[in-house]
C-alpha cells in the first residue's frame, strides 16, 4: 500500500477521532435542523465532500438526495461503517491539484479545513473551479478568538486554547481563518451570492437557549478531544502533557468562572452561471 502524503491538516484518525468528529458533526446537524444548508440546492447530481472524516456529512448527504453521486474525498479512508449506496471514498491531498475537471459538481461541502491549510484562499479559489455555473458551494469555519481577558480564574482552560491557536499557527494554519470567509467571498467575481451566518458560540457558560446550548456542548465535546487526545511529542508545539492534563481537569468542573466564546461561520455561496 503506497504510504499517504502529509499535510498540515491531518489529525489522529483512530476511534477516538471518529467518534469526536461524528459528535461534531451530530451537534452541528441538529442546529442546522439536519439540513445541509439554508441554500436551495434543488436536484444535485453530483455531491463533492471535501474532508470527509468520518464520513458523517457524506452519509447525509446520499440519504437526503439519493438521486445523487456523493464521493468523499480526504487524506485518510473513512472508517468502516455501512454506506449508503451513492458514497464513494477517495484520496485526495487538496494541496496538490484537484483530479477533478471544472464544474464538476452541484454541491461542494468543506467543514473545518481551511483554517487548517497554508494559504487557505488559495485552496479555496481552486474549489471554487469545482462548482457547477449555479452550483452551490457551502463552507463551515471557524475563527479561535483570542478573547482570554475572562479565563484569568481558569489557567488550565486558557493554557489549553493557547496551545491551540499555537499548534495551528505552526502547522502553517489560520485559528481566525473564519472571519476572512466573507470579505473573500464578496470580492469573488465568480459568484453571484454569498450568504454568511456568523454564530457567537459560547464555550462556558453554557447558553440557555437549546440550539445553540446543543453547538455549545458539541464544541466543548471537541474541544476535549482535540486538546485532551492530541498525540503530544518533543516537536508537538503549544500542546504538553501538562497542558492536557489541567485543560481537562478545568473541563470537567462546573465550580470555576470563566467565560469564553469562539466564532462559527456558515456560508453558501451559488456560482454565477
Amino acid at each position: 500500500m503506497p504510504e499517504v502524503e502529509k499535510t498540515p491538516y491531518v489529525l489522529v484518525n483512530d476511534e477516538v477521532e471518529w467518534a469526536r468528529l461524528d459528535a461534531m458533526h451530530n451537534g452541528i446537524a441538529k442546529f442546522l435542523n439536519h439540513e445541509l444548508t439554508p441554500a436551495p440546492l434543488g436536484k444535485p447530481r453530483n455531491i463533492l465532500e471535501i474532508g470527509a472524516g468520518s464520513g458523517a456529512w457524506a452519509i447525509q448527504a446520499a440519504k437526503l438526495y439519493p438521486d445523487a453521486e456523493v464521493l468523499a474525498v480526504d487524506m485518510n479512508p473513512i472508517p468502516s461503517r455501512p454506506l449508503p449506496p451513492n458514497v464513494r471514498y477517495q484520496n485526495l491531498n487538496v494541496l496538490q491539484p484537484f483530479p477533478f475537471e471544472a464544474g464538476s459538481f452541484d454541491v461542494v461541502h468543506i467543514r473545518l479545513v481551511l483554517c487548517h491549510l497554508p494559504d487557505a484562499h488559495s485552496v479555496l479559489s481552486r474549489i471554487i473551479d469545482l462548482v457547477s455555473p449555479g452550483g452551490w458551494l457551502l463552507i463551515d469555519d471557524i475563527d479561535w478568538t483570542e478573547n482570554f481577558e475572562n479565563l484569568d480564574k481558569a489557567p488550565g482552560i486558557k493554557a489549553g486554547l493557547t496551545a491551540l491557536v499555537k499548534s495551528m499557527e505552526a502547522e502553517a494554519g489560520d485559528p481566525h481563518y473564519g472571519k476572512s470567509l466573507k470579505p473573500y467571498l464578496d470580492a469573488c467575481d465568480r459568484l453571484s451570492e454569498v450568504h454568511v451566518r456568523e454564530v457567537d458560540l459560547p464555550v462556558y457558560p453554557i447558553p440557555k437557549e437549546p440550539g445553540l446550548a446543543g453547538l455549545t456542548e458539541m464544541m466543548r465535546k471537541a474541544l476535549v478531544g482535540a486538546i485532551g487526545a492530541a498525540k503530544v511529542s518533543e516537536a508537538t508545539v503549544g500542546i504538553t502533557k501538562e497542558v492536557q492534563q489541567n485543560f481537562l481537569a478545568e473541563m470537567a468542573r462546573e465550580d470555576m468562572e470563566w467565560q469564553y466564546s469562539c466564532q462559527l461561520y456558515f456560508a453558501h455561496v451559488k456560482k454565477r452561471a
